[in-house]
């Protein structure tokens, strides 16, 4: 779990929530934005999903990638806010 990974015992469950309640209004946003665009190729006759497998078969890549590159030792972890990595 990377909340725990990363910040203090007192912070986990608090950057644990938030990170919930992200997943949860992006799968909203993701679901309405799937809708929408099945609904407009549909009008046109072309009923294929295989845009939105690909596109959410590239999701946990771009994922992965940026916490690669973002997850990094900064002034935060020297103040103490953050796990050293």
């Amino acid at each position: 779990m990377l909340p725990s990974d990363l910040y203090t015992s007192e912070s986990v469950a608090s950057v644990s929530g938030m990170s919930g309640t992200a997943a949860g209004i992006g799968t909203i946003i993701a679901f309405i934005l799937i809708g929408h665009y099945s609904d407009e190729h549909a009008a046109q006759a072309t009923t294929s999903f295989d845009p939105i497998v690909v596109v959410v078969g590239l999701v946990p890549f771009v994922g992965t990638v940026l916490v690669l590159l973002l997850v990094r030792n900064t002034r935060a972890t020297e103040a103490g806010l953050v796990r050293r990595i």
